[in-house]
C-alpha cells in the first residue's frame, strides 16, 4: 500500500562545497600574502628613487619602527647615503640620526724610549715596568676583541722619534701592528693565536733592546703633528671608531738637544708656589708657558698617560705641574677624556687602570 504522505526529497549534503570554498579562500589569502610587497621591499623601492640625503632620511623615519633591526635595510640606507659623496659635515649629520654603527677600538700606544729607560736614578727598573704595561695592554686588547666578529679593532705600538722610526725599529714595526679589518666572517678568537702573543712579546723586548742602544728624546709634539694624524680612525656611515691612545712616559717633554717643552727649568720656585696655592694653570698661562697646541682634532680620542714619575729634583712638586701641563695641552686639542696616572709602587694598580681604560 502506498503511503498517503508525499515523498520528501533527499536533502543535498553541502559540506563538500564549504570545504572547497574554504580551500579556495585559504590559497587565495596565502597567494596574496606571499606576493604582497613586504615592508622591506617597499622601503628598498622608496630608497631606490631617493635623490638626496633628505629623501633617504624620510625613508628611514617612514620605515624605522618596523625595520630598525633589519641589517639589509640599514646597509642599503648607509650605501645610498655614501653614493651622494657627502661632505664631512653632511656625513656627521646623517650619523646623528642613523643607528650607531658597530663599534671598533683603535688602540695606539706610544712608549717614551728616551733616556728615561736607562735612568737608574730617577726611573729604576723602567724597562721592566714598561714591558709589564705593554703586556697588560695586549691582554686587555685581546679580551676586548676576542669574543666579537667582523670588527675593525686595531692595536699599534709606535715610537715618537723619526730617527728611531727610520732606524732599526723598522725591523720590528710590522710585528707590532695588529689589525682585524680583514678578519671577516669568523670569530676574532681565531685571530688571537699563541703565535700572535709570542710575536708581540718578542717584538716589544726587541724594541727596548734597540732603543737602549740609542735612546733619544720623546718629542710628542712632533709625533702628534707628523704621525698621529695618520693613525687616528674617523667614524663613518659604516663604522663607529673610538680612538684610545696610551702614552707611556715619565711626563717630561724633552726633544733631543732642545729645552723641555714644559719649560719647568728656570721656573721651579714660582711653579712650586703655584702648586701650593692651586694656581698652576693660571701661572703657566699668564706667563705664556703653555705647550703650543698641535693642529689636530682629538675630539674622538681618549688618552691615558701612565708611568708618570717625577725626578728627584722635582721635590714632590713636579707631578702636579706635569699633570697640569699635559691636561691643559690635550684639552686645547679637544681630547674627549684624559687619564693621568703616576708610576705606582705596585704594578697591579697600574694594570687595573689600563684594563679599565681599554675595556670600558
Amino acid at each position: 500500500m502506498e503511503s498517503i504522505y508525499p515523498r520528501q526529497k533527499k536533502k543535498k549534503d553541502k559540506k563538500p562545497l564549504f570545504i572547497l570554498a574554504g580551500v579556495v579562500i585559504f590559497f587565495g589569502v596565502f597567494i596574496y600574502l606571499i606576493t604582497r610587497p613586504s615592508n622591506q621591499s617597499k622601503a628598498l623601492k622608496d630608497l631606490d628613487i631617493s635623490f638626496n640625503r633628505k629623501d633617504v632620511e624620510m625613508v628611514w623615519y617612514k620605515y624605522k619602527s618596523d625595520l630598525y633591526q633589519d641589517e639589509d635595510f640599514l646597509f642599503a640606507i648607509r650605501t645610498k647615503l655614501a653614493s651622494f659623496n657627502l661632505t664631512e659635515k653632511e656625513e656627521e649629520q646623517c650619523i646623528s640620526w642613523l643607528p650607531v654603527a658597530p663599534k671598533s677600538i683603535n688602540l695606539i700606544v706610544i712608549p717614551d724610549l728616551s733616556r728615561r729607560i736607562i735612568d737608574t736614578i730617577n726611573n729604576p727598573n723602567q724597562t721592566k715596568n714598561d714591558l709589564y704595561v705593554l703586556q697588560t695592554i695586549w691582554k686587555s686588547f685581546v679580551n676586548y676583541s676576542k669574543l666579537k666578529q667582523n670588527t675593525k679593532d686595531r692595536l699599534i705600538i709606535d715610537v715618537t722619534d723619526i730617527d728611531q722610526a727610520r732606524g732599526q725599529f723598522d725591523n720590528v714595526a710590522n710585528d707590532l701592528q695588529f689589525d682585524l679589518s680583514n678578519h671577516t666572517g669568523k670569530s676574532n678568537l681565531l685571530f688571537f693565536t699563541d703565535e700572535k702573543t709570542t710575536q708581540f712579546n718578542k717584538s716589544i723586548v726587541e724594541m727596548y733592546k734597540l732603543a737602549k742602544q740609542k735612546p733619544l728624546g720623546a718629542d710628542y709634539r712632533f709625533y702628534l703633528r707628523r704621525y698621529l694624524k695618520n693613525h687616528l680612525k674617523k667614524s663613518t656611515l659604516f663604522d663607529n671608531y673610538i680612538n684610545k691612545i696610551v702614552i707611556i712616559t715619565d711626563g717630561y717633554l724633552e726633544p733631543e738637544n732642545a729645552p723641555a717643552d714644559t719649560k719647568i727649568s728656570g721656573y721651579e720656585v714660582p711653579l712650586h708656589k703655584a702648586v701650593l696655592s692651586g694656581s698652576i694653570l693660571n701661572f703657566i698661562t699668564s706667563n705664556g708657558l703653555n705647550i703650543p697646541k698641535v693642529n689636530i682634532n682629538l675630539s674622538n680620542a681618549e688618552i691615558l698617560i701612565c708611568e708618570v714619575n717625577e725626578r728627584k729634583s722635582g721635590k714632590g712638586y713636579d707631578f702636579d705641574v706635569l699633570q697640569t701641563y699635559w691636561e691643559d695641552w690635550f684639552k686645547r686639542m679637544n681630547v674627549k677624556k684624559i687619564n693621568f696616572i703616576q708610576r705606582e709602587q705596585a704594578n697591579e694598580l697600574t694594570a687595573d687602570r689600563i684594563k679599565k681604560f681599554i675595556l670600558q
